[in-house]
């Protein structure tokens, strides 16, 4: 597999390999920190139909969110901004999936706290069943009470992706 072609893909579905998969993030904190999180990818899919990729899904585990800072992560679960205990899941399902020369551009909404935004991501591939995915999250329309000099509006988001292939 060259290095600028997605490659061809099995059809059926390929599942997510829950331990092997990481989902990280990075947001400013007071407008000159940044501060890193990991949130466990609890299960995910992605629809393939003749070489085609035609839907993805992933869902993500609030309550297990990881800043490496207790008391932060306490804050972050709490209900005027993430509300992990009345909404435990992070959801991200695809509306359009483009194949580019590298890879895909997977376009979507994610879906927290009872609401939902848009969200992009750039996904390339790393072997035959790895994949990376990037993309920037606006939490401005996901109605977390919490100025923006305490924690950015952009979250920049990193999935590290491993599959299991359809059987």
């Amino acid at each position: 597999m060259s290095p600028h072609t997605a490659p061809a893909l099995r059809a059926g579905t390929w599942t997510v390999r829950s331990g092997r998969t990481t989902a990280a993030f990075e947001v400013r904190n007071f407008g000159v920190n940044r501060v890193h999180g990991t949130i466990p990818v609890r299960t995910g899919t992605v629809q393939v139909r003749d070489g085609v990729v035609t839907a993805v899904r992933a869902e993500l585990d609030l309550g297990a969110l990881d800043t490496r800072n207790e008391r932060r992560d306490v804050d972050l679960r709490k209900p005027n901004l993430l509300d992990s205990a009345a909404h435990p899941d992070l959801t991200f399902v695809s509306g359009s999936v483009r194949r580019q020369d590298n890879g895909w551009e997977v376009t979507g909404e994610l879906r927290l706290r009872g609401t939902s935004c848009p969200l992009t991501l750039t996904v390339e591939p790393v072997t035959g069943t790895r994949v990376r995915a990037t993309g920037t999250l606006d939490r401005a329309p996901l109605g977390m009470r919490v100025p923006r000099a305490v924690i950015g509006r952009y979250v920049r988001i990193d999935v590290e992706a491993e599959f299991e292939p359809p059987s």
